[in-house]
C-alpha cells in the first residue's frame, strides 16, 4: 500500500479538491480509507503515519462527509469481521465491581434511611452505649452457658 496521507494534509487536499472521491477498503477487522487524488490513491494515515483504521463503514463515512467528500466508494472483497482492538476482560471485572459497590451503597442507604425513618415516627428506639454492652455481655454469657434460645428475628435497635 502506498504511503499514507497524515490527517492534515488530508484536509488540505480535500479542501483544495484535489480528493475527488474515496474508496472505504474493508480489511481484517475494519476499514482503511483510500483518496482519489489525481491517477492514484493513496490510504489516509493518522499522525504517526500508520494506516488510519476505523472499526465500521459508518466512521468513515461521517468523517469522508464532514471533510465534504461526497463520492464514495466501498470495497469490501477483503474485509474480515473482527475487532481492530484487543478484547478488555478486565473491564467487564471492574463493571461487576462497581456495579456490586453501588448495591451495597443503595442497600445501605435504604437501611440508613428507614432507621431514621423510625427515629421519627417512634418505632426504632435510641439505646445508649452502656445499655446497649450490657445486653451484649448479657447475650454472650447466655450463649456460653448454652441457656441462649433460638432468635428468629433480631431486635432492631439503632
Amino acid at each position: 500500500m502506498p504511503q499514507p496521507i497524515k490527517p492534515e494534509s488530508f484536509r488540505e487536499l480535500v479542501t483544495s479538491g484535489a480528493v475527488k472521491s474515496a474508496t472505504i477498503l474493508g480489511q481484517k477487522g475494519g476499514y482503511a480509507l483510500l483518496a482519489s487524488i489525481g491517477m492514484q490513491q493513496r490510504p489516509l494515515g493518522t499522525r504517526t503515519g500508520a494506516v488510519r483504521m476505523f472499526s465500521t463503514a459508518d466512521t468513515a463515512l461521517k468523517l469522508l462527509r464532514e471533510l465534504g467528500v461526497y463520492h464514495v466508494n466501498v470495497d469490501v472483497t477483503h474485509y474480515e469481521a473482527g475487532s481492530l482492538r484487543p478484547p478488555r476482560p478486565d473491564t467487564a471485572q471492574k463493571n461487576r465491581a462497581a456495579n456490586a459497590a453501588l448495591e451495597h451503597d443503595k442497600w445501605f442507604r435504604a437501611q440508613v434511611r428507614e432507621v431514621r425513618d423510625g427515629l421519627k415516627d417512634g418505632t426504632v428506639d435510641l439505646v445508649d452505649s452502656e445499655t446497649m454492652w450490657g445486653r451484649l455481655r448479657a447475650r454472650a454469657r447466655e450463649l456460653d452457658a448454652g441457656q441462649a434460645r433460638p432468635t428468629s428475628k433480631p431486635r432492631r435497635k439503632a
